[in-house]
């Protein structure tokens, strides 16, 4: 399986809701999660609503050709302040069938450039 990780630093994405409405204590993600699918679905790639996991949020992209890939968002480290320290992840759970196009790098080009257009440099590395 494919796996990919961006890593950065911003004060965008403060959680609205009080420490008591969060997934995990100290652990937030959801409102990465919720711009991420609105300025993705801006540039033609959908996903999934943000759906919580004891780590964090997470978005699902199936592809027509049935590849389906996972966008985790989750904070990184207790936040004592901002700017805060973020982890996005792309995983691919299932590869496309024969003949469709490999959707995985695709997702992240997108993911850096709508970072980027936000001022957010993000780093990346690969396993």
């Amino acid at each position: 399986m494919q796996l990919c990780t961006l890593e950065f630093k911003t004060d965008k994405f403060p959680p609205f809701l009080p420490e008591p409405c969060q997934v995990n204590a100290d652990l937030y993600g959801f409102e990465l999660a919720v711009w991420l699918a609105q300025v993705l679905a801006q540039q033609g790639v959908v996903s999934s609503y943000p759906m919580p996991d004891e780590w964090g949020w997470f978005l699902e992209f199936i592809s027509e050709h049935e590849q389906e890939l996972m966008v985790g968002c989750a904070s990184v480290g207790a936040s004592q302040g901002y700017p805060t320290d973020w982890r996005v992840f792309v995983r691919q759970r299932r590869k496309h069938r024969k003949g469709g196009e490999d959707l995985f790098p695709l997702l992240i080009e997108t993911i850096l450039s709508v970072l980027a257009a936000e001022g957010i440099e993000a780093v990346k590395s690969s396993a």
